[in-house]
């Protein structure tokens, strides 16, 4: 049954690292749309817009849904106090534990909570003109971001519990950059 899990974290992290190939894509395409928008502005006096909302609309893309990915590499912010005194076993233990009762939790709220607006935004057809922009863009293309970054990263905590469960059982070593902690954490990049 673990074994049968560990694929399916396996294609989990395909999938964010997939996502994570496209999107740093996107963050070539955001400096070359800043630049851009900064010759046209002081060049030539002309700014649109939705081109300075499309540089928010790639800043979100590219912080929500490489979180995900973030996740996979190890690459987050955690507490590596704990890591030292308890060795692989314990950290697998805290990992496991914030996994399923922070992570995991905070992502299914917040997900729960950021798809009624993005549904109302895209049925609407609602645009991010208002208070904070006059852009034309529609809404529900930014407000996709949360909900979708939050999920990914429920899945990718659902591919890394797996991983704990099975190092706790004995089934699969961790990675070598989760057992280290943060001394040996960039040793396999």
């Amino acid at each position: 049954m673990i074994r049968s899990a560990l694929r399916v974290a396996a294609a989990i992290d395909r999938v964010s690292a997939g996502l994570a190939r496209v999107v740093r894509w996107g963050l070539l395409l955001n400096a070359l749309l800043i630049a851009g928008n900064a010759f046209l502005r002081k060049l030539f006096s002309v700014a649109w817009p939705a081109l300075f909302d499309l540089q928010w609309h790639f800043f979100a893309a590219a912080v929500l849904l490489m979180a995900a990915y973030t996740l996979q590499r190890d690459e987050h912010v955690r507490v590596d106090v704990l890591a030292g005194p308890f060795g692989a076993r314990g950290m697998a233990w805290v990992d496991l534990l914030g996994i399923v009762l922070v992570l995991i939790p905070l992502c299914v709220v917040v997900a729960a909570v950021t798809l009624p607006p993005f549904w109302h935004a895209l049925v609407s057809g609602e645009t991010r003109a208002g208070r904070e922009s006059v852009s034309s863009l529609p809404a529900w293309i930014i407000k996709s971001f949360i909900p979708a970054g939050f999920i990914l990263l429920a899945l990718q905590g659902v591919a890394e519990a797996i991983r704990c469960v099975a190092a706790l059982t004995g089934v699969a070593e961790r990675p070598l950059h989760r057992r280290c902690g943060f001394e040996g954490a960039h040793d396999e990049h």
